[in-house]
């Protein structure tokens, strides 16, 4: 951990995996404030001491008040001193490791992934290899990997941080779920599919184990293995997968909601793919109540999906007519 110590199913799996990045990176942020701070919250101070120390305090303070920028500023100008100091010193591997928070929180991502991996990298120099704090920063690091789209990376580092939590955790913990949901954004990205599946299908487990086999868990990752067999043209396995997700959205979020209308919209892509009238009608129901809902939506995002809905409702059912978003 950081501080201190055309297809609407592809388009709705993209939308789906960033989800889970969000789920991931919120996960992060919760663990990185509580190592960023410690046990007590700093006390302000308005100008910092030119020290490391000083600098570094003031940049915790800032961060904790969301003055992000001044944090950023504060964390540089500690770097500038950290990098003066020995090899030894894991001031430096801290400081980097700090402006990755920053940046990240700022939404610079290459920056924030720059100064991750320098961090990592000092950290290796002088911590054991499976440091607690130093496979916290490799988890971080995977993370930032997935936001600046270096996935093969990404996967690289989710594979040895898993190794990590399933010594230390178990192997059905909630954490290796998390990092299992990782591996298959990355995997996915890079069109392996069939590579992802397994690690879909094991993170399922785990939900199923530790959540509730009908928990809002299991519906995000029952229609994510849902996209990944119909990737694959496994068209029987994914209308079982995406049946069951869509029942448990409707528990969790009623017919009406915007959840519910993608999970229809995936199971009616599903359904319109078959060699059959009556999975094809089926389909057309679907798709018609997916944009009836979804077109109630506002924001950008909401248009968005409905004109990808709408488009591939369009080109699977060629005599639903020319329907269009309003």
């Amino acid at each position: 951990m950081p501080c201190d110590d055309p297809s609407t199913v592809s388009n709705l799996m993209n939308n789906r995996f960033n989800r889970l990045r969000t789920r991931t990176s919120g996960a992060i942020c919760a663990l990185a404030l509580s190592f960023f701070f410690g046990a007590a919250a700093s006390v302000y101070a308005a100008t910092p001491e030119p020290t490391w120390e000083g600098y570094h305090k003031h940049g915790k303070d800032n961060f904790e008040r969301g003055n992000y920028d001044t944090a950023l500023k504060d964390f540089q100008k500690a770097l500038d001193l950290a990098e003066k100091f020995p090899d030894s010193d894991p001031r430096r591997a801290k400081t980097l490791n700090n402006l990755a928070t920053v940046y990240d929180y700022l939404g610079k991502y290459s920056e924030a992934c720059t100064s991750a991996e320098l961090s990592f990298k000092y950290g290796e120099k002088l911590m054991p290899p499976e440091d607690p704090i130093l496979m916290r920063r490799l988890d971080f690091l995977a993370t930032l990997y997935l936001k600046t789209n270096q996935f093969t990376k990404s996967e690289i580092a989710s594979q040895r941080y898993l190794k990590y939590i399933e010594k230390t955790k178990g192997k059905d913990d909630k954490e290796c779920a998390r990092v299992l949901d990782n591996i298959v954004v990355s995997l996915h990205a890079l069109k392996k599919s069939a590579e992802a599946e397994p690690y879909a299908k094991r993170a399922l487990l785990i939900w199923e184990r530790t959540t509730s086999e009908e928990s809002k868990s299991v519906a995000k990752e029952l229609s994510v293995l849902a996209g990944l067999q119909l990737d694959q043209k496994k068209y029987a396995e994914a209308e079982v997968s995406s049946r069951r997700a869509l029942g448990l959205f409707i528990k969790h979020y009623t017919k009406k909601d915007a959840n519910t209308a993608v999970a229809q919209a995936s199971l009616a892509e599903i359904l319109a793919k078959q060699d059959s009238a009556e999975k094809k009608a089926e389909a057309d129901t679907l798709f018609k109540q997916s944009i009836a809902t979804l077109k109630k939506g506002r924001g950008e995002q909401s248009l968005k999906v409905t004109e990808s809905v709408t488009k591939v409702y369009n080109e699977l059912i060629p005599n639903a007519g020319a329907t269009s978003v309003r």
